[in-house]
């Protein structure tokens, strides 16, 4: 009988690490917790956070943390984002149903929310290397309108753990000279209900290589008056039905290339860019070095941020 593949030395790893993340403050988990400790070089093929409020003030079930914690990782010199990205365009929820957890034994509630990236392309991590992460919880764009993520946890924190699921390298594997890199971007509009649009400090290739773009991702994140209120878990489809969403029924946007490319040519509903199971859009193009997509919005209101993310890789040198 043929040796199982666990015999050449390879087999899966998970490596997790957490840590707290204060209202308009940053935080770094134990690197050493996500470094692999057996001098082998690891295959990352997807990452996952799950994101755990206590003391939850505002018992909506639409509250979505991802919408509030925004994440930063790196590659030693080579970086999967140039600034924080809000961690709901990088994943998926990985269930509804987990969205609020109120367990009646436990004296104080709990909030959690599950994401769920698969890479592009799996990533290699040397023998020795590091993929480190830091979180970042500050709201673009607040204002008195909409103010900061302040209010809403009264315990003022959110726990965040992170986890790398992979394999490691088969020990007679050379490394490769040239790996794909993941890349991840952003763009939010303002609170204001005048039309607006992105720059070439947003959804922009940065690299002097192609950047595959795989995807464009959207959510809108809303809030009241005094607090932050609810993040949709997807873009809110138009048109919309019910009280409750009757302000997001004339949101519209438009999506240019750098070139002169028209992706999105008429004003269009984000539940209409953005499919509403993923809050997603696989594009699988190319962008050139130094390439942007510039997105319109029109018809936001003073109580609402839209997020729209582009995620792709590129190749790097190790």
């Amino acid at each position: 009988m043929a040796p199982r593949p666990n015999f050449q030395g390879v087999s899966p790893v998970l490596l997790a690490s957490s840590c707290d993340v204060l209202a308009n403050n940053s935080a770094v988990p134990d690197s050493g917790q996500l470094s692999y400790p057996f001098r082998k070089a690891v295959i990352i093929e997807e990452i996952r956070w799950t994101l755990r409020l206590q003391a939850f003030v505002q018992a909506d079930p639409g509250l979505n943390l991802g919408a509030l914690v925004s994440t930063r990782m790196a590659l030693g010199q080579h970086y999967l984002m140039k600034d924080p990205v809000p961690i709901w365009l990088l994943g998926t929820t990985m269930a509804a149903s987990q969205e609020e957890g109120n367990d009646i034994l436990l004296a104080t509630p709990f909030s959690f929310s599950h994401y769920r990236w698969r890479l592009p392309e799996p990533l290699y991590v040397p023998a020795g290397g590091l993929l480190s992460s830091s979180f970042h919880r500050i709201i673009e764009n607040a204002s008195a309108a909409a103010p900061p993520d302040t209010t809403v946890d009264g315990s003022g924190s959110i726990n965040v753990q992170v986890a790398y699921a992979g394999r490691t390298v088969a020990p007679d594997q050379r490394p490769p000279r040239i790996i794909p890199v993941p890349y991840a971007s952003h763009w939010a509009t303002k609170l204001t209900n005048t039309a607006q649009q992105s720059n070439e400090k947003h959804l922009f290739n940065p690299f002097n290589v192609p950047l595959r773009v795989q995807r464009l991702t959207g959510r809108l994140l809303n809030f009241t008056a005094t607090t932050v209120c609810a993040a949709l878990n997807r873009t809110t489809p138009r048109p919309v039905v019910g009280p409750a969403w009757t302000a997001n029924d004339d949101i519209t946007i438009m999506i240019n290339d750098s070139w002169g490319g028209k992706m999105v040519n008429n004003d269009t509903g984000p539940g209409d860019v953005f499919d509403s199971l993923r809050g997603a859009w696989t594009v699988d193009t190319d962008m050139p070095p130094k390439g942007v997509y510039e997105v319109r919005a029109k018809s936001m209101t003073t109580s609402q941020i839209l997020h729209v993310g582009m995620i792709g890789s590129r190749e790097e040198r190790l």
